[in-house]
């Protein structure tokens, strides 16, 4: 497809999209045009760089037919294009623009000249705002390598200075020789959604923010009169009325202290991309956190089964006393305390292990995949006890950041079967 200098831009003052009376301005056809067999283009987006702009065309190659139209320059052609609605462009194999739509035109904010190269827009940049020459664009990229070019994004810049998101769609178009004649560009303006996720990443800021600043604010009350309710409860001398009234006290502090700590931990996981880990013994750390649960609940039996205490993780403290204690807290909630709740630990692979089962509610099937979902309580547990049900969703949390998995399942016999993995620190076994 060659390109006619001198009748550049030599259309009517209103033929700015390539065509006049349904022909093509500024293009003229060779005789011995190769392109008037048909159009023809590569669907193998993630194909090497050619080494050359020709490609067989043999019965077994991926190359097939874009179009049935005679040319790419056809009126049918370009009617099709104007019709699709989206942005649409076309270039020779060197670049210059031989045909855009209107919707081209508005999306650029201006009617380039055919035979310009690249691009049509006014000036490009990438998403981080450096800017992008036009001979670095997707478009130009897909040419000099003739490959059709994907997952690029860039932002183009209008004569009036406003800006618009876009994904381009680069596809190269062969001849029926194989050789690299030019390519059509789609481009889709992404803008509004582009707004619509940093608006919501704004939001989200702002809520981590607010829950991060009244959880701190709220955790030391509400510690200090969780402690010293305990602290009353284990004096002489306390009547019935009086022990009952601080048992209740201590009891809502330490769910109110569960609460706040959950939404911290919620709030600290969702904007951490990695934690600093150390070593933990699993067996170790585990019998410390039941022993803590057991002073806090001293009506509740809890059976231990350390299988081994040779196991080695890296894990965050203060993540994995969150997660055992909600696990465990989540077991004494919705069992009876006639039932022990058992708490194993034990290694599969290269995993350990921690499960928590109970003799509680149970878990309705249906609900399972749901369990792990912020604020998401079932029926019977909304009937049993009060709660927000954000503990299982900040431990689905720790346990993605800390590299491992967590699982819900009933159990059989009734009752209840919660877990998780994390990887062993294989280097440090011996």
């Amino acid at each position: 497809m060659a390109i006619d200098a001198p009748t550049i831009g030599g259309g009517a003052e209103g033929d700015l999209t390539g065509r006049s009376g349904g022909e093509p301005v500024g293009l003229r056809r060779q005789p011995d045009d190769p392109f008037g067999e048909g159009v023809w283009f590569a669907p193998d987006a993630n194909a090497e760089p050619a080494r050359s702009a020709t490609r067989p065309a043999d019965p077994d190659s991926k190359i097939r037919p874009l179009f049935d139209a005679p040319s790419v320059d056809s009126p049918s052609y370009r009617q099709f294009l104007e019709a699709l609605g989206v942005a649409v462009y076309t270039t020779d194999a060197e670049g210059h623009i031989t045909f855009f739509n209107q919707a081209a035109a508005d999306f650029w904010g201006r009617r380039p000249e055919l035979g310009e190269e690249w691009c049509g827009s006014w000036k490009l940049f990438w998403p981080d705002g450096e800017p992008m020459r036009h001979d670095e664009c997707p478009m130009a990229i897909a040419l000099r390598e003739a490959r059709s070019v994907r997952g690029y994004e860039g932002v183009a810049e209008r004569p009036d200075g406003t800006r618009a998101a876009f994904i381009p769609y680069p596809t190269v178009v062969f001849d029926a020789d194989g050789t690299l004649v030019g390519a059509i560009n789609v481009l889709i303006d992404v803008t509004e959604r582009r707004r619509a996720e940093d608006a919501l990443n704004a939001a989200n800021a702002v809520k981590d923010e607010f829950l991060g600043l009244v959880s701190h604010e709220l955790r030391t009350p509400v510690t200090t009169i969780f402690g010293n309710a305990r602290l009353l409860q284990s004096t002489d001398g306390l009547g019935d009325r009086d022990g009952a009234m601080v048992a209740d006290i201590a009891t809502d502090a330490e769910r109110l202290l569960g609460l706040v700590e959950n939404l911290l931990l919620m709030t600290r996981a969702a904007s951490e991309q990695r934690v600093d880990l150390e070593p933990q013994v699993l067996g170790h750390a585990i019998r410390r956190i039941v022993d803590i649960f057991r002073r806090h609940h001293p009506e509740r039996a809890i059976d231990l089964d350390i299988q081994t205490d040779q196991l080695i993780i890296d894990a965050d403290q203060g993540y994995l006393e969150l997660l055992v204690g909600n696990l465990l807290g989540n077991a004494d909630k919705y069992s009876p305390n006639t039932e022990p709740i058992e708490v194993t630990v034990g290694r599969a692979g290269n995993e350990a292990r921690v499960t928590v089962r109970d003799r509680g509610i149970g878990i309705p099937d249906d609900n399972v995949d749901r369990l792990f979902t912020a604020f998401y309580r079932s029926d019977p547990a909304r009937r049993l006890s009060g709660g927000l049900g954000i503990g299982l969703s900040a431990s689905k949390h720790v346990v993605a950041l800390l590299g491992g998995r967590i699982w819900a399942r009933p159990r059989g016999g009734g009752g209840s079967e919660f877990g998780f993995a994390l990887p062993l620190a294989e280097d440090r076994l011996d």
